[in-house]
């Protein structure tokens, strides 16, 4: 039977594991419902539409987009999809071990926040750092897009019929 003395060694021995997380937050003047959508919509319209539709289609579970970024052929595949609150989804085919996306959205009133968060397992011999600077950068373009698309359609929505 393992001492505690055996298992602080053992804990010592096995190095921790660095991870790289972003988070960009976007206060959105939308409904959730309607920023959900726009964010589905934007990701449809920047792949080029799904290889694979997920459950439900054709952004849910399952759902697979496959699209270029520089010379690099990747791959992001929904794991979790819960409309209008969260999409899950892992990217393969960039320079990490792993890179997993989450977006949320929030209620605040007839507004929304949307949270989208990664979290990588870069390369250990910095091989992974010019993608993740370049994710970071796309992550801000994209949520800024996100929120001028919710926006703009709730503006519409809430516009009288001429």
């Amino acid at each position: 039977m393992a001492t505690q003395e055996d298992v602080a060694e053992m804990k010592d021995a096995s190095p921790r594991k660095q991870y790289t997380t972003v988070v960009t937050e976007r206060q959105i003047a939308a409904p959730r419902e309607v920023a959900f959508g726009a964010l589905c919509d934007l990701i449809s319209e920047a792949t080029g539409g799904h290889a694979v539709e997920g459950d439900p289609t054709p952004h849910g579970l399952g759902a697979r987009l496959e699209f270029s970024m520089g010379d690099l052929d990747l791959v992001e595949e929904v794991i979790s999809f819960e409309p209008p609150w969260r999409r899950v989804y892992e990217l393969s085919g960039a320079p990490v071990v792993l890179y997993q996306g989450t977006t949320l959205f929030t209620d605040r009133g007839p507004t929304c926040l949307m949270a989208w968060s990664l979290l990588i397992d870069p390369l250990p011999d910095g091989g992974s750092d010019g993608f993740v600077s370049d994710a970071e950068a796309f992550l801000t373009r994209f949520a800024d897009a996100v929120k001028a698309r919710a926006e703009a359609e709730a503006r519409s929505e809430s516009e009288p019929e001429a």
